[in-house]
């Protein structure tokens, strides 16, 4: 006979201190440490007959494993009790682990239908970062800027890894757990497909990326979706305005209540963005990269400029549709202009 098994509970609580806290009746918040300037996110598990469902998976690095680890032996839990992990959409905060939980909790991964495609590994003849490389030139970022972009972008690819997801989750879908019923609910905008899940039982939104207490979420035109997040993103606060909610748990920060008062606010906050951009297009036209610098600023490091272009792009292209601003091509790049 051996010596004695260290039981999961002390062996996790040594490698990471856990952050687990109760959101519902029968669901956990937990949060999981990010290497960047937004330092953690926030995961979900649900209890569900013998075992437990996940929602989101945090990056694929130690810490984060480890926290993950940590927090679900306090509740009694380990790898062999996730009977199945949801995705809510593709950016790497989300879905970067969910490969190495599925290799470690032997559970499906379940995602939006129509993000599934973009995070799954690419076949020999696509290169990483040659879409988003063709697009950022496009709309007028420095080829030196690209190439310090492409740089960081490989530099991080480690954190998330890319997967064939088990099966897709349907708009409107409703996934059982020991509190109730969690309805999965279309939330575009701060990307194609994102999904939050409302439990109407108790009256909890379960938010994701779509609501977050201080901010508004980036809403971005990108190389994978280019039509009209803006326009996207106000049809899914009016259709999260009509639940009844009387406590959001969003994927970054602390739940808070007052969803309703938070939606009308961020409406407000598009609006003037809609303004304060439009004010910029004088009389020559101007790319979107050179539009971002004037309205955030060119005194930020190359990813804060990126995701401002990408938010820029997104209230231009809603205006276009109103018809306040145009668009027209000046030595091959996007330019922006009022008609």
């Amino acid at each position: 006979m051996g010596p004695p098994r260290t039981p999961l509970r002390t062996l996790a609580s040594q490698l990471s201190p856990p952050k687990i806290w109760p959101a519902a009746d029968g669901a956990w918040q937990i949060r999981l440490p990010l290497p960047w300037t937004l330092a953690s996110v926030n995961v979900f598990l649900f209890k569900r007959g013998d075992g437990y469902l996940l929602l989101d998976s945090g990056i694929r690095t130690d810490e984060s494993l480890q926290s993950l680890e940590a927090s679900l032996a306090t509740v009694g839990a380990g790898w062999g009790s996730i009977r199945e992990i949801l995705v809510s959409h593709l950016h790497p905060d989300h879905i970067g682990a969910a490969a190495e939980l599925r290799r470690r909790c032997a559970a499906p991964v379940r995602m939006p239908f129509g993000e599934a495609e973009l995070v799954r590994p690419l076949g020999p003849d696509r290169k990483y970062f040659a879409e988003a490389a063709a697009f950022l030139l496009d709309h007028g970022v420095p080829v030196e800027h690209v190439e310090q972009m492409r740089r960081s972008a490989a530099a991080g690819s480690h954190t998330s890894e890319r997967i064939d997801v088990d099966g897709g989750i349907a708009d409107g879908e409703r996934i059982e757990f020991d509190g109730g019923t969690l309805e999965a609910i279309p939330a575009p905008g701060h990307s194609p497909s994102q999904l939050c899940f409302y439990c109407r039982e108790q009256k909890v939104l379960f938010s994701t990326d779509a609501i977050l207490p201080t901010v508004t979420p980036n809403i971005g035109v990108h190389w994978f979706y280019q039509d009209d997040p803006l326009g996207d993103y106000f049809q899914t606060l009016s259709a999260l305005h009509r639940l009844e909610v009387e406590r959001v748990v969003p994927s970054h920060g602390r739940p808070f209540e007052g969803h309703r008062e938070w939606i009308e606010n961020t409406r407000q906050h598009h609006r003037n963005r809609c303004d304060s951009i439009a004010e910029t297009l004088d009389s020559e036209p101007k790319n979107a990269y050179a539009i971002a610098g004037q309205v955030w600023g060119e005194d930020r490091n190359l990813l804060d400029r990126r995701f401002a272009m990408a938010e820029s792009l997104s209230h231009l292209h809603y205006m276009a549709l109103e018809g306040r601003v145009s668009r027209v091509l000046v030595a091959g790049v996007t330019h922006w202009t009022r008609p």
